[in-house]
């Protein structure tokens, strides 16, 4: 979806990282499972990035929406990799209000109505949407999807597992810790230092690893890893 001009600075500056990598995680198809409100499919959504759309074969366009319409909240459980269609669903009552308080702001600056009119003409209360299907995690590569809560895990009397960690350290081209101090580009600000190159991850449960130029993009994909560690047969 495209950003609008106002909510720009919003965003983190790295989103395009941040969705890019929602996207590919969620195999670059649309991770709704009922969110929309919509009712138009049964289970996940089957729009695929790149492809015609089922009901209207339009080619489909994958965007990344936020559960609760804040840009600024990126952590992985309110993002939700959808197409074009279930978005516009999903945001049809934020859109409601949002446009509502213009209105109203609006007249208010003419000079049409008074203060408490405003908050009257504007009361910042979402229409109920229809409940969302069962948002059961779909398989997809023989993984369960992310961004969804995991089903509840039966009582036992089993030892509780030791806590799995994944921790994302800045390194230098080299591949060396860089525990120096640097500028928010990277560059070096101590003698002996070549510049912070990238961020990487390890977890200490598998020899799982990965790689990127920016933490946030790298805490998004770790935490998508932390989660298959909680898939049956793991």
């Amino acid at each position: 979806m495209p950003i609008r001009p106002e909510n720009k600075d919003r965003y983190p500056t790295d989103w395009p990282a941040i969705s890019r990598a929602a996207k590919e995680a969620a195999g670059w198809r649309c991770a709704c499972t009922g969110q929309c409100g919509r009712g138009t499919h049964q289970g996940r959504c089957p729009n695929r990035h790149g492809h015609a759309a089922y009901g209207t074969a339009a080619i489909v366009v994958l965007t990344t929406a936020h559960l609760n319409h804040q840009p600024e909240d990126v952590r992985p459980d309110n993002l939700v990799v959808m197409c074009a269609g279930c978005h516009l669903h999903h945001d049809r009552a934020h859109h409601r209000v949002t446009a509502a308080l213009t209105r109203a702001a609006d007249l208010a600056a003419a000079g049409q109505l008074t203060l408490e009119a405003v908050a009257a003409l504007a009361v910042p209360i979402e229409p109920v949407l229809p409940p969302a299907l069962p948002a059961t995690p779909a398989p997809v590569r023989g993984e369960l999807l992310p961004f969804f809560t995991q089903p509840a895990q039966t009582e036992t009397t089993e030892a509780p597992m030791a806590r799995i960690t994944a921790t994302i350290k800045p390194v230098h081209a080299d591949g060396t810790a860089c525990t120096h101090k640097v500028t928010t580009t990277g560059k070096p600000k101590e003698a002996g230092c070549s510049g912070r190159d990238a961020y990487v991850a390890t977890c200490s449960a598998c020899t799982w690893n990965d790689k990127s130029g920016t933490r946030a993009a790298l805490e998004y994909v770790r935490d998508t890893h932390l989660r298959s560690h909680l898939s049956p047969g793991r």
